[in-house]
């Protein structure tokens, strides 16, 4: 904890800095500076020391000041997206207590369920980009009833994240998860996959039959793909949800439901709703927590991590086999349009040439996969283009001094993601001293831009 600006208050300050030396050493615990005015992030910076950024777990930080001192400036907001988790204002020391203490705890068992089996097993992935968002989905999984809608590329693991909303779900008569492709139901069956329907509601109605909406009571509902769900059926699943009735097709019997909804699209419903094929009031119905999930191409730190856990269930009752640097170079460069749905496609078909040795090589990649990359490695800049860089950038103001920072910097950026974030094999594919690479990414994670920065 620090303390900034005049000491008025001062003994209200040391009695709250008294309590939280006793919880510093707790992982995870809030950082708290106290100030008597905003302070701006190079302010904060220097009230910082790598080991309270960097010792061990980081520790979100949080600026206490007395109500009534936070005004609304672009520095609250630059603050935040520097990583400070708070910035709040108190009246009584108890009351920052209990706050701090609260965000603790829900901190941790967020951070608990992040590093469980049933989280790393099926959700695999250490990027922080991937963590935050896991993090968020825990969040509003555990503390609230919330409709959730997942946006992302296809291939990004929706479903896989529908259940694990579900399996985290904390009700105690929970009930089942039912899963519905809403881009095989077909309009003119009007609506029986989702409502069900009486016997002789329509010529191939032989039987009653139970709807998703009935099956997921005291459950949850998982509509993939909703935005390729027909119109005339959005203004029924509305009343569904808003009223938690329904009706069976052919029927005149109101019913009851009570489930948890997750949605999942590919699509920008937002404008789809411009282009009235998606209806406004329900989209904001299903939309309680918009969470965006991330592409492949946003957490390639991540591949190393995923080809290894893919691999593994190729071989279960075998030694899994190594992947060669090769291989590795060829997986974290080449393009994933379809996400890690294509990523572990290609490993089955990687793993389905390998025979018997310890290492997976480059003749395993089949022939169709063996694209020419446009980022290897080994195809270094041409000439002409690293001079065109070079004369744009000095044409822009830049100097000698930051170009050299810049390329360095780029360098090392490069191949940290080429070797999955290991330091260790990015300064041997660099050259350079392991340090080089360690002080470049503590620097990189200590920094606190000022406004306007990027």
């Amino acid at each position: 904890m620090s303390i900034s600006g005049n000491t008025t208050r001062s003994a209200l300050i040391q009695g709250v800095a008294e309590y939280l030396e006793t919880r510093s050493g707790l992982p995870g615990f809030p950082f708290v500076i106290f100030s008597d005015h905003l302070p701006s992030p190079s302010e904060v910076m220097t009230l910082l020391t790598e080991e309270q950024l960097l010792g061990g777990e980081k520790r979100p930080f949080i600026i206490a000041l007395h109500p009534g001192e936070i005004s609304h400036q672009p520095d609250c907001w630059n603050l935040l997206a520097q990583g400070v988790a708070d910035i709040t204002g108190w009246e009584l020391p108890e009351e920052l207590i209990r706050y701090l203490e609260s965000k603790y705890r829900r901190n941790k068992e967020i951070t608990d369920l992040l590093d469980s089996p049933v989280v790393r097993q099926n959700l695999v992935g250490d990027s922080s980009v991937w963590k935050k968002f896991l993090s968020e989905v825990i969040e509003a999984t555990l503390f609230s009833q919330a409709s959730m809608l997942l946006i992302g590329e296809s291939g990004t693991g929706k479903e896989l994240i529908s259940r694990l909303i579900h399996t985290l779900d904390r009700r105690p008569d929970k009930k089942k998860l039912v899963i519905v492709d809403c881009t095989t139901i077909a309009p003119e069956l009007s609506g029986s996959e989702l409502f069900g329907h009486e016997r002789g509601s329509y010529t191939s109605a032989v039987q009653s039959r139970e709807g998703a909406i009935a099956l997921a009571n005291g459950g949850t509902l998982f509509l993939d793909e909703v935005g390729e769900l027909p119109l005339s059926l959005q203004a029924e699943l509305l009343r569904a949800l808003q009223e938690g009735t329904y009706k069976k097709v052919g029927s005149n019997t109101w019913l009851r439901s009570n489930f948890r909804l997750v949605c999942a699209t590919n699509k920008d419903l937002g404008k789809a709703v411009e282009l009235g094929r998606f209806r406004q009031d329900l989209y904001f119905r299903i939309a309680d927590c918009e969470l965006h999930v991330p592409s492949l191409h946003q957490r390639r730190e991540d591949i190393p991590l995923l080809v290894e856990n893919f691999l593994a269930g190729h071989f279960p009752n075998l030694p899994c086999p190594r992947i060669h640097r090769l291989v590795m170079d060829y997986l974290l460069q080449r393009p994933y349009p379809g996400n890690v749905r294509e990523l572990r496609q290609l490993i089955q078909r990687i793993a389905l040439k390998h025979v018997d040795h310890p290492m997976i090589t480059i003749g395993d990649i089949p022939t169709a996969d063996r694209r020419p990359l446009t980022a290897s490695a080994d195809q270094p800049l041409p000439a002409d283009g690293i001079r065109t860089m070079l004369r744009n950038a000095l044409l822009t103001g830049e100097n000698w001094w930051n170009l050299k920072n810049r390329i360095a910097e780029t360098a090392i950026q490069v191949a940290l993601e080429l070797e999955g974030n290991n330091k260790q094999k990015a300064a041997e594919r660099l050259g350079v001293d392991v340090r080089t690479v360690q002080q470049y990414t503590k620097k990189m994670e200590l920094i606190v831009s000022s406004p306007g920065t990027t």
